[in-house]
């Protein structure tokens, strides 16, 4: 055997043992800073055991603040309203057309938010009384968000967190969701009436409004119109059929097809036009309430809440407390060496 193969053979074998040291040493230093995190929480819940006077004081001391802020603060109820701004969904095109730009009516509602702060100012544009009005905590309007692409809300953006950037969601038009908080779930009837009549009330709403409307009428006529006109040329096409029928002419199958394709530009045209009258029938407002505001038994801030957060954040409160304390000398070592190099 040369020296080179020796040499090789020689080679192999450092760097295998290389390779077994280096794992053997990852090992033994993952197992011992498992050892090391199984030691720190054996301490910390021996700390926890030791302390437990401190935390549980603490924690009862939140529970005792959060009863007396849940007696001192109001209580309310939060209920939603769903809306349609009169717009027309045509299923094949999977889109909206017509109605009255939910933006803007969106818009419209949230600057009531601003009127919650002045009782007086908030009664004069619902037009209801001041005692009703001080019961309205907060009024705010959200857009739906399709996800799906069915053109249907999948949710109600309440944190306000849409993208227009984002391709996978969009807004659906048409659709507002109005959301109130009260201190008195009796107001909700004036509230929904006060709601209806602001929207209703204001003049550029109205005028797309009325513009909505005439465009759907106009439209409907212009239909009305063309279903007149297949009609009569359908009339026609089968009194031609019918007379070369009667002098014993050939009667092509082309023509029988021709006259058949009529009737899908018919019952589309009829379509159209129910679609129409049902979205004038319907959309005799702004907005066309769905779903109305539906008076709840349940708190939304109830006392539970209260005494389990407060509770909660107190004890954690306690820990950093007790943990100071303990390790008080070495803090105030390590303060009063950082000032002496200074």
């Amino acid at each position: 055997m040369s020296e080179s193969n020796i040499q090789q053979n020689n080679n192999k074998s450092n760097d295998e043992i290389d390779i077994f040291e280096f794992c053997s040493r990852l090992g033994n230093a993952f197992l011992r800073f498992l050892l090391y995190i199984k030691d720190l929480i054996v301490s910390f819940i021996i700390f926890l055991i030791r302390k437990s006077m401190w935390i549980v004081s603490f924690a009862v001391l939140g529970m005792i603040m959060g009863y007396i802020i849940y007696g001192v603060s109001r209580t309310y109820y939060i209920s939603s309203l769903e809306a349609n701004s009169g717009g027309i969904y045509d299923p094949v095109r999977k889109n909206y057309s017509g109605g009255v730009d939910n933006s803007v009516v969106i818009d419209h509602i949230n600057k009531l938010n601003l009127a919650t702060k002045s009782p007086s100012m908030l009664a004069n544009y619902l037009g209801i009384n001041t005692d009703e009005a001080e019961s309205i905590r907060s009024i705010k309007a959200y857009y739906g968000i399709d996800i799906n692409r069915d053109m249907k809300p999948d949710y109600v953006d309440i944190h306000e967190k849409y993208n227009p950037k984002d391709t996978m969601q969009i807004r659906v038009p048409s659709f507002i969701n109005i959301q109130v908080s009260v201190y008195d779930e009796n107001v909700f009837p004036a509230l929904r009436k006060g709601l209806l009549q602001y929207i209703n009330s204001n003049a550029y709403l109205q005028e797309l409004f009325r513009i909505d409307r005439k465009q759907k009428r106009d439209l409907v006529d212009e239909i009305e119109k063309e279903i007149k006109k297949i009609d009569s040329i359908q009339h026609i096409h089968f009194r031609m059929e019918q007379a070369k029928s009667e002098k014993g002419q050939v009667v092509f199958m082309g023509n029988e097809r021709e006259i058949k394709l009529f009737y899908p530009d018919v019952l589309n045209l009829y379509n159209q036009k129910q679609t129409l009258e049902k979205a004038l029938a319907i959309s005799d407002e702004i907005i066309v309430v769905v779903q109305d505001f539906t008076p709840l038994q349940q708190e939304e801030n109830p006392i539970l809440s209260y005494i389990v957060k407060l509770g909660a954040s107190m004890a954690v409160f306690g820990i950093i407390c007790a943990l100071l304390w303990q390790y008080r000398k070495k803090i105030w070592i390590l303060v009063r060496g950082d000032s002496i190099k200074k």
